[in-house]
């Protein structure tokens, strides 16, 4: 079991981090830190970023923007773990520092812990073993180098789920210590079940800001849009190549062949790969292109293909090929957060099977229904009542049968849902907010003699400066209370 050998490694890296003078004295790591009064606070931001992963890099984005405006830029130092420099720098402008990683990266995150005073972990899917084992043992291993060095370590807006039980095992373990602000309730039970102190958060990405609308009209016109006609956004994936795990036999045989296996997801990682899921796949793109030719077609809609990761690629040209109807793909590696923000905000309706694409499209108020591989999507809907109307499973056997009549009943309703969606943004915000007190007090309580900058007057002051779309959404809210 190669995500076992994984996991120990990182567990052995965990009890060698307990001597960081050793292991600077021995040139394993550069460097090693412990906060002292007067000095800036070094904070290292633990995250999926780098990746061409919409969602995991405005999350970022907009958290490093809330934490220099409540805690002071001057009082701070942040680092971002990116898994490319290039790829991270539009969203992190000097003074942000970013910390090169591998993906392999036992090495990478001993250092960038051992330089850091406190690690936030910056991943929606922090623990759960659903996309990869290898992704919740970085988490844990954040986690567990930071405890072993006697430094904290902060969990922001951060899911868990179901893990395998040596994986859970871990995470009960070396996380002990870790505060986790939980990005949902059934996260917070999770949470709470492997015994970890937090509290009910949620998102971080609800104020990252849109590009500018005249941009994206243009760029829509460029390809291929009349100006007039109503968009329907279309996000897919591939909801059945998951988990990535390692495996060193496929791993040397493309070594040795020289050559790129299709279900490479990156060195040793490999996607999951069957002729059963290659069969649910084929169901889940086809029912999809389907709805989307009949729908778009009878109501006169121009389709929109949104890719809001790199990975999603291939199940975007999939679906561009069996659409009967022409349709652009906006995909995140040629297309930054902002640009994919705002030509999400232009949609007039969007079936999602990516979490960020619904939340980046809610301030914009876009009537959106869900196609989920798993309870992210779920948990969203729930909160704004959608549940029962608007959300499908990936893997449902009748979707084909159901999403006609699904988009249907969205596109009729469309105002209403609309409306529903902007009611509960405020909400979400004031979440957010809250979530800035509780880092600032986890500060006070970890580092008392840090200089922060004072305390806002009411909990807006808590968010970094909205966009001004928000800011109507929350002032309108005002208005009303």
């Amino acid at each position: 079991n190669m995500d076992a050998l994984v996991e120990t490694i990182m567990a052995l890296i965990i009890k060698g981090a307990k001597f960081p003078r050793a292991l600077k004295g021995m040139k394993i790591v550069p460097e090693y830190n412990k906060w002292q009064k007067g000095e800036r606070l070094k904070i290292l931001l633990v995250g999926y970023n780098g990746a061409r992963n919409t969602g995991a890099d405005v999350r970022v984005e907009a958290m490093v923007r809330q934490f220099y405006h409540i805690l002071g830029e001057e009082n701070i130092e942040l680092s971002v773990m990116t898994l490319d420099v290039e790829n991270t720098s539009v969203y992190f402008k000097p003074p942000t520092k970013l910390s090169l990683m591998s993906s392999i990266f036992f090495a990478d995150l001993l250092k960038a812990c051992s330089r850091s005073h406190l690690a936030v972990l910056s991943e929606g899917s922090c623990f759960k073993s659903k996309f990869a084992n290898a992704l919740t043992t970085f988490f844990f291993g954040a986690a567990g180098i930071m405890k072993s060095q006697g430094k904290p370590c902060l969990a922001y807006g951060s899911e868990a789920g179901e893990m395998d039980w040596l994986l859970r095992w871990y995470v009960r373990r070396h996380c002990k210590q870790t505060y986790v602000i939980s990005r949902t309730e059934s996260s917070r039970k999770v949470v709470e079940s492997l015994g970890l102190a937090g509290n009910l958060g949620t998102d971080t990405a609800w104020t990252f800001p849109p590009g500018k609308k005249e941009w994206a009209v243009e760029e829509l016109k460029r390809k291929g849009w009349d100006g007039k006609s109503e968009l329907l956004g279309i996000a897919v994936i591939n909801p059945f190549w998951w988990p990535v795990r390692p495996n060193i036999m496929k791993f040397l045989k493309m070594v040795i062949l020289r050559e790129k296996r299709p279900d490479n997801y990156d060195k040793w990682y490999f996607f999951s790969v069957s002729k059963q899921r290659s069969e649910k796949f084929n169901r889940y793109i086809g029912g999809i292109a389907k709805a989307v030719d009949s729908f778009a077609g009878r109501h006169n809609l121009f389709p929109v293909i949104i890719g809001m990761e790199r990975l999603d690629y291939q199940p975007c040209l999939e679906l561009q090929k069996r659409l009967k109807v022409k349709a652009p793909l906006f995909w995140s590696e040629e297309y930054d957060g902002y640009q994919m923000t705002s030509i999400l905000r232009q949609l007039s309706l969007l079936i999602t099977s990516r979490y960020h694409a619904r939340v980046l499209s809610m301030p914009g108020g876009v009537p959106s229904l869900a196609i989920s591989m798993d309870e992210r999507l779920q948990n969203l809907l729930e909160e704004t009542g959608h549940i029962n109307d608007y959300y499908l499973e990936a893997g449902a056997p009748d979707l084909g049968e159901r999403l006609p009549e699904m988009i249907e009943k969205l596109w009729k309703n469309r105002e209403t849902v609309r409306e529903e969606i902007l009611r509960t943004i405020p909400n979400y915000l004031k979440k957010m907010a809250t979530m800035g007190k509780t880092l600032k007090d986890y500060l006070r309580a970890n580092f008392p003699d840090l200089t922060l900058n004072e305390d806002p007057d009411s909990w807006p002051g808590y968010l970094p400066p909205l966009d001004p779309e928000l800011q109507r959404v929350m002032d309108l809210s005002f208005q009303k209370c």
